[in-house]
Order: C-alpha cells, then structure tokens, then sequence
C-alpha cells in the first residue's frame, strides 16, 4: 500500500470526521452505531471509491438526523404501522437531508453519491407494474421529494414512472392531491412535521373513491335535453315497448358494474397500502447504507492481499477512577514544572522562523548594503517575516498497569502532574492526561481543564493489564480530531506492553498522521514495541527537567 496516498486519505478522512456541533464521527472497528452523541463508522478499503463514497454520504445523512430529528416522534410513527413509518421516513429524510444542505453546501455531492450507489446496489430500483401498491406509493414520496425538493436529479426517471402507474391505480386527481401535500415538505421544521403530514396523506388515501357520477354526467344531460321530446313525441311507444327495456337493463347494468370493478380496486389499493408489512416495502436507507459499508469492512478484514491499519477498537475513556488512590508529590510536582515550562518554552518557541528578504522597493533601507548600489546591486530595502511557532496539543498517556510498583507509580504520577502543570504556562499549548491499564482509559485531565483544579485526580494506583497499543490509538485518534497544528504523545511506563501487535500498528498510524511520541521510560532500560524511538529513562522524577530537554529539541524539531 502507498504510504503517501494513505496519508492523503487519512488526511481527508480527518476533515470529514471532524466534529460538527457536539456531535463526533469515530471512525474505527467494523461496525457502525450511534450513542445519539457521535457516529461510530467501520473502516473499509480506503482506496475504494465506492466505500469513500458511502461513508461520507452517511456521515452527513447521520450527523443530520442526531442534529434535526426528534427520536419522539420516530418511535410514535412505529406504533402506527410499518406503511404509516415507512411514509414518514421517507419525508423525514428528505427534510433532514435539505437541512444538512442548507448548513453544509459540500453535503450536497456527498448525499447525491450515496443516492448514485443506491441505484447502483438496487436499494432504489425502477418501478414496475408488479411493485406491490405500498411498495408503489412509498417510491413516489421518496422519488418525487429526492428529484423535486433535493434536486437528486438521478432519480428523475424512476420518479416519473412512479407517477404514472401511481396514476393508473388512484386516479389523476388523488395523485394531483398528493403531489400538492409533498410539496409542503420544504415547509416543514421538524420530525413532528414529517409525522403530521404523513398522517395527512393517510387520510387522503382513506378518503379516495370513485363517484360514477363523474364518467358519465355531461353526456346524460345531453340526451335528457335534446333528444327527450322526439323520444317521446314520435317514438316513444316503439322506444319504450321495443328498446327501453334492454337500453336500461344492459346499459346501465354494464355501466355499475364496471363503476363498482374500478372503486373496489382503488379500495383493496388502499387497503394493500395500510396493511402492508416491511416486506411489501423499501427498505430503510440508513440500514442500507450500515449494512453495505459493514460488509465491506468484513471485506478488508478478511483479505490476505491488502495490509489492514486499523481493524481493533478503542477503550472507552472514563472520568471516573471508581475510587482507587495512589500517591503523587504535589510539592515536588510544582517545584518540577518551572524548569520544565522554562525548557519546554524555549524548545517549542525555538520554533519560531524569521526570514529576511531584500528587493528593489520597499520602505526599509538596509544601510550596510547602499555601498553595493554602484555595482549595480539595487536591493537595498529589507523586509522581515516571522512565522510564529505552530499551536500544539498534548496527550499525557500514563501506564498505570500492576507492573508498575508503588515507588513506580508515584514517580509515574508526580511525573504526569509535573509536566501537566508545566504545560499550562505555555500559551498556545494544550494537554490532556490519560492513564491506561488492560480496561477502560481513565482521563485524569481533559484539554479544557487546568491541571491545577485537578491535581487530586493525579493519585492513581496500579492495577490490571498493559494495553499501550489500543490506549495509544485512542490517544491518537482524538489527537487527530484537535485543531492544533502539531500534536505529541508523552507515554510514561515501565514498558512491558502486552499488545505489541497494536502497538506497532498503532505507532505506524501516529507516523503517517504526522503525530509524534515521547517516551519516558521509569526505571527501565527498554520499552518493548518502541525500539525505534528515543528513550527518556528516569530512575528518580527530580531528572526529570534536565534530561528533558535535549530529548524533546530532537522530537520536536526533527
């Protein structure tokens, strides 16, 4: 696989999975799901344009339904039946997905894809005469309100053929009804809307019948007032001895009869429509679109011929320690930050760039260079630009494993506070700390808070495993969600991991995400799995900011 393209699609994946509002796209595993606060998606082929494709249609038709549909309203709509959700689906679909556009114009070409692979897969398909009569129904809400309301012109044909055979079941003026009420859809607000106006087509269908009256009404008239006195002047013992009786009796006879053929079938149309089951129905486009990118996730995954990056899933993250305490030095810790912030300050603001240019014009004269003017050398005025050292974010990630001793996790703990609190004096960088062990990640400090309002957080023990590659993806992951231009992991541990297999991976990503790693190594001579990186090793915390220094100024600067 190409390193520098897969760089390039982590790097687009990164926009896309961006945070939109509060609510974040994870992208990770091989399955998807929502909490109804973030969107987890599986990882498939990243060179597949159709998987590319899929996920960023169903990133944005997602994020539009956590954003603008009540779930309230979605679980009444169950309880009327499966044709009374599937109608209502449809609508608030169409509705969402135009909010999404409003607020997202790029959302416009990724739902339109995700619509062309539909097509392509046969999750919409062209109407036929043998759709069953809700399966009819639902494919002109949903065609007519993607072609006319969302201008998904692709579906242009599939919508007039729908049309037309809707119009053959019902009738020109029920449809002409219909039409009027999805074209309200722009107007509608909310999922409740969509709700209401289903409902409002409902009562439509309920209410279609065919009125005899309506076929034959002008030409009944006529012959009751032209032709009534010759009738019965002239002819009327002939007519009324000779034909009346079979003009009434085969005449009118047909004439019911055919009348009562056709509203019985409008009537077991509609009922069709009302009884249906989800068999007798399309299928709904967000199970669709999860069940295809899933299976092409299982797809990766079991490929011999392609390396998949990632194929595990992350810890989740805890604010909660449930109770146990270890021991940190909070004197020593504050001690400890000052020349540490003063080492940090100069190694990250060493990044600062001045570069000096002199040209023809300007309004700096450099005087040192006039003497050359009469060889010819005019560029004499100076101008200086300086690029300030780049934003940075980083994630503090603590082994907290029970191979780490007492005395260890102490060092480990007072080690984290003291560089957590360094790092508040640096304006324009930020930090988190993350202790990790085989379970779930405990955040002892978020980006958002001060070290100091936490500092008691800092009192952990040790316990459990040594998950560092999957805790170290985590990390990874949601440094690649920060705004900061430049991102860093500090790993303190004693380095036994016991996934080495997601270590590597894990390392492998942070490389091409362009995120780098400090490793601090307590009273250890080797960290297993990071053989190629620096080794910070610290036998006591007081080394900590003089060997500090020339390590950083390598990774930073590198």
């Amino acid at each position: 696989m190409n390193k520098s393209k897969l760089l390039k699609r982590f790097r687009m994946l990164s926009r896309i999975m961006s945070n939109r509002g509060d609510i974040t796209i994870n992208l990770t595993g091989n399955r998807c799901y929502t909490d109804y606060n973030s969107i987890t998606l599986p990882v498939g082929d990243l060179e597949n344009p159709d998987y590319l494709e899929l996920l960023e249609g169903a990133i944005d038709h997602e994020v539009g339904h956590l954003r603008w549909t009540d779930r309230t309203w979605t679980a009444k709509s169950y309880e009327k039946g499966a044709f009374f959700n599937a109608i209502r689906n449809g609508i608030e679909d169409i509705r969402m997905e135009r909010m999404v556009c409003l607020e997202w114009p790029g959302a416009i070409l990724n739902l339109s894809k995700m619509v062309t692979q539909g097509i392509k897969k046969g999750w919409f398909s062209k109407p036929t005469d043998s759709f069953p009569p809700s399966l009819l129904l639902q494919a002109v809400v949903v065609y007519y309100g993607r072609y006319k309301i969302n201008d998904q012109v692709q579906l242009k044909e599939f919508c007039e053929i729908a049309l037309a055979l809707l119009t053959d079941c019902i009738g020109q003026k029920p449809v002409h009804d219909l039409i009027l009420l999805l074209d309200t859809i722009p107007a509608l607000r909310s999922n409740q809307h969509s709700y209401e106006l289903t409902e409002q087509i409902i009562q439509l269908l309920k209410k279609i019948e065919f009125k005899p009256g309506d076929s034959q009404g002008n030409d009944s008239g006529d012959s009751q007032g032209d032709d009534s006195g010759d009738s019965q002047g002239d002819d009327s013992g002939d007519s009324q001895g000779d034909d009346s009786g079979d003009s009434q009796g085969n005449n009118s006879g047909d004439s019911q009869g055919q009348n009562s053929s056709v509203s019985q079938q409008v009537i077991n149309f509609v009922n069709k429509c009302l009884n249906a089951d989800e068999s007798q129905l399309m299928a709904d486009l967000h199970e669709q679109v999860n069940n295809e990118l899933e299976k092409m996730a299982d797809e990766v995954r079991s490929s011999n011929d392609m390396e998949q990056l990632i194929d595990f899933n992350a810890p989740l993250i805890s604010k909660n320690d449930r109770g146990t305490v270890g021991t940190a030095e909070l004197n020593l810790a504050k001690r400890l930050s000052t020349p540490i912030s003063r080492e940090l300050h100069k190694i990250i603001y060493g990044l600062d760039r001045k570069s000096v240019n002199f040209s023809k014009q300007g309004r700096t004269v450099e005087a040192n260079r006039l003497a050359g003017v009469k060889a010819g050398n005019f560029n004499v005025f100076k101008s200086e630009r300086i690029t300030k050292a780049p934003t940075m974010a980083i994630s503090v990630l603590v082994d907290r494993s029970s191979s780490m001793s007492a005395v260890e996790m102490n060092g480990a703990n007072t080690s984290a506070l003291a560089i957590n609190l360094a790092i508040d004096k640096l304006k324009g960088v930020n930090s988190e700390c993350i202790y990790y062990s085989a379970g779930d990640l405990y955040e002892a400090k978020c980006f958002k808070s001060t070290t100091k309002a936490v500092k008691d957080n800092f009192r952990v023990s040790s316990r459990g495993g040594t998950h560092t590659g999957l805790s170290l993806y985590s990390v990874i992951r949601r440094l690649s969600l920060r705004v900061e231009q430049k991102k860093v992991v500090f790993i303190i541990t004693d380095g036994q991991a016991s996934d080495l297999k997601y270590l590597e991976k894990s390392i492998e990503m942070s490389e091409l995400l362009g995120i780098q790693i400090v490793c601090i190594g307590i009273n250890t001579g080797m960290l297993y799995g990071f053989e190629n990186q620096e080794l910070l090793n610290i036998q006591t915390v007081e080394e900590l900011p003089s060997i500090l220094k020339q390590l950083i100024k390598n990774k930073l600067i590198a």
